[in-house]
């Protein structure tokens, strides 16, 4: 699956100019990731887990006093994001502050590793909405892994993109299943999780068929926004 890239307009700029943003987020979490690991090298699955786990507290070793640590994948360090002072501070007369919560672990990533995902990686430039429209990347069925773009009344629908979050409580917003013959749309009722980035909720009692998805938010005092996505959801 390629990467996914959209061209928004810069807004630091503000000159009609454009920079590519990644727009798809799907995630592997760390049990696939272990299996992985574990049917390529003789190691055990518990044995890698433990290994990551003293990797982070050599990292918590390390990093606080300053250390940039040496790894095969880069070089990890802590970098200030953000200070709290947003005006130029005189030290001599008054020491700049800091919040804790403005420290990030940066890695600087191996060279050789990042030439090797540049040429495995592929490119695919995706429209680009209006920003303040929702964007729907992905639709996963979470009761069956791997099973894409199609589910059972009842099943967990997993919905990944971006500007996803909406108000629970309007009933304009949400996401919607419209009958790709009929043009009925239903609203989906009941959501586990609402997200800027991933929405999970249940398919409702729908008849079989063909749907299409639209993920629809009202940004404040403005009217709906809704963001389609591109493939049809099969319900059985």
């Amino acid at each position: 699956m390629p990467v996914q890239i959209a061209l928004i307009s810069d807004p630091i700029h503000k000159d009609g100019s454009s920079i590519p943003r990644v727009v798809q987020r799907k995630k592997i979490d760390f049990e696939k990731l272990l299996d992985y690991m574990g049917k390529t090298t003789r190691l055990t699955v518990t044995d890698i887990r433990s290994i990551f786990l003293q990797f982070a507290e050599a990292l918590v070793f390390w990093l606080p006093d300053g250390f940039e640590v040496q790894t095969p994948i880069g070089a990890f360090n802590l970098s200030v994001h953000r200070p709290v002072a947003s005006a130029p501070v005189d030290i001599f007369s008054q020491a700049p502050t800091f919040n804790p919560a403005d420290m990030r672990i940066r890695i600087r990533s191996d060279r050789a590793l990042l030439e090797r995902i540049q040429i495995a990686a592929a490119v695919q430039i995706v429209d680009t909405p209006m920003l303040s429209s929702p964007v729907v990347n992905c639709v996963e069925n979470a009761n069956l892994d791997g099973k894409m773009d199609a589910g059972s009344s009842g099943q967990i629908l997993h919905i990944t993109g971006s500007r996803l979050s909406f108000d629970r409580g309007d009933q304009e917003q949400g996401a919607f299943l419209i009958n790709t013959s009929t043009q009925a749309a239903t609203r989906v009722a009941v959501y586990s999780h609402i997200g800027t980035a991933f929405v999970d909720c249940m398919i409702p009692q729908v008849d079989p068929g063909e749907y299409s998805l639209e993920m629809r938010s009202r940004p404040t005092a403005k009217d709906i926004r809704a963001g389609a996505y591109k493939n049809v959801i099969v319900v059985s």
